[in-house]
């Protein structure tokens, strides 16, 4: 029987490879897929076999933010619904954040809005020179809610304002000197062959080694989660039903600009 009908797991020793597979889509984000793939890691806590996790995306991206069919589906939901899918999309990046897992994103392709989050709440990332990010909630009236507080753990708060504000495109490479990725490579097959040598690498040291030094450098970096993960979603829930996010909805399903 299927487990999953977003994602696909591949096991392999101490390694799974998590596959987000709505490639007619760009993989973009929906409540199914996010209800599966926080399912997937809090399932995987019980597994002490498993001790790293690699991300990646089916066909031609690897995550194209969320699907605007579903997020216009929310302006018929009630305030209570609302809120309730917007802090399972919080949980979802903050299990990837502490998972005790080693969690690497492997990117290609298009990394927009909410697929940023999924990169910034992973360990390490890595990708194709020619990937392409946006942070792009703003151009259809969206704020960046739920990716901001990881996205502040590796992207500069000045670089971080640019990329908001303008909603504009950058490269892998850019990507790399912003912060948001470790390491990006001219193709896919040189991107290979570093994933296999750095996850060699990792598996090579201790354990529990791995596992309490993620958690004592999250825990440096981390002084005000707590609040924002109490603030972030009621914000997300209130924008996601303004008039403003309706219109800029509208406009990019329709290809035309926005009127405001």
């Amino acid at each position: 029987m299927k487990e999953f009908n977003t994602i696909v797991t591949e096991y392999n020793g101490q390694v799974v490879t998590l596959w987000l597979a709505r490639p007619e889509v760009h993989n973009a984000l929906d409540d199914i897929m996010i209800q599966e793939l926080s399912a997937f890691f809090t399932k995987i806590e019980e597994n002490s076999e498993i001790r790293l996790v690699l991300i990646r995306g089916k066909g031609r991206s690897f995550c194209s933010g969320a699907d605007l069919n579903w997020m216009k589906r929310a302006f018929s939901l009630t305030d209570e619904e609302n809120l309730r899918e917007s802090k399972e999309l919080s949980t979802l990046f903050k299990l990837i954040y502490d998972s005790s897992k080693i969690v690497i994103a492997a990117v290609h392709g298009n990394v927009f809005g909410g697929g940023n989050g999924i990169v910034a709440a992973c360990d390490l990332a890595y990708c194709i020179d020619n990937a392409k990010f946006s942070l792009s909630e703003t151009r259809i009236g969206m704020a960046a809610a739920s990716i901001t507080p990881y996205m502040l753990k590796k992207v500069h708060a000045a670089d971080l304002k640019a990329l908001i504000f303008s909603a504009m495109s950058f490269n892998g490479k850019d990507a790399v000197k912003y912060g948001l990725l470790n390491k990006s490579f001219p193709s896919s097959e040189f991107m290979e062959l570093y994933l296999d040598s750095i996850v060699s690498e990792i598996l090579a040291n201790g354990r529990l080694a791995l596992i309490e030094s993620k958690k004592l450098i999250n825990s440096l970096t981390d002084q005000s989660m707590s609040l924002e993960m109490q603030q972030i979603p009621e914000l997300l829930a209130r924008i996601r039903v303004s008039p403003e996010a309706q219109e800029g909805f509208s406009a990019f399903l329709e290809k035309r600009n926005p009127r405001w």
